[in-house]
């Protein structure tokens, strides 16, 4: 809960990214996967910096994983989504955790759409990165960067969604 009350408190206080951090975001995505990026509001931004730099600080240098780690959350641009959305499924995921994946599977409308966002925003994500042009491994990334992955799968696509896993879950 702690890490929650941070991230609203990084949201409501965030500045939009400086000179030097667009650099570091233009060095890992093409032109046209910087749009995605700049979709993003400034929080999501942060947010997604700050899990490209934990896995270059943990020696990753996979591009299709430095890539997802910054487009991970572009599908949550499909939709308006507001920080109060945000509240919702947060609480609703810690209040009703059986319940949010029923609520996230629909079509956006209504009380439903902070659920239908956290839910399918993988997906959604992945397939702008299809649109533009994005690699198989990146967008297979982002499209499964909120599934479990077993331990005893050990293909690369898998090492490389838990490092994503781990980064994200620290950011």
């Amino acid at each position: 809960m702690r890490y929650r009350v941070w991230q609203l408190w990084q949201a409501l206080r965030c500045d939009p990214l400086t000179v030097e951090t667009w650099a570091e975001v233009q060095r890992v995505l093409t032109p046209a996967e910087a749009e995605l990026f700049a979709r993003l509001p400034a929080n999501d931004q942060w947010h997604s910096l700050r899990v490209l730099q934990l896995l270059q600080k943990a020696g990753h240098h996979e591009p299709a994983l430095l890539k997802a780690a910054l487009l991970h959350d572009v599908g949550k641009t499909h939709l308006n989504v507001t920080l109060v959305d945000r509240v919702v499924a947060v609480l609703g995921g810690l209040l009703w955790p059986g319940r949010t994946a029923v609520w996230g599977d629909g079509d956006g409308r209504g009380w439903q759409r902070p659920f239908v966002v956290s839910a399918q925003h993988p997906a959604w994500g992945a397939k702008m990165a299809t649109n533009v042009g994005s690699d198989p491994l990146t967008i297979a990334l982002i499209r499964r960067h909120q599934e479990k992955v077993l331990a005893a799968e050990d293909s690369c696509e898998e090492r490389l969604l838990r490092a994503l896993q781990w980064a994200d879950n620290q950011s």
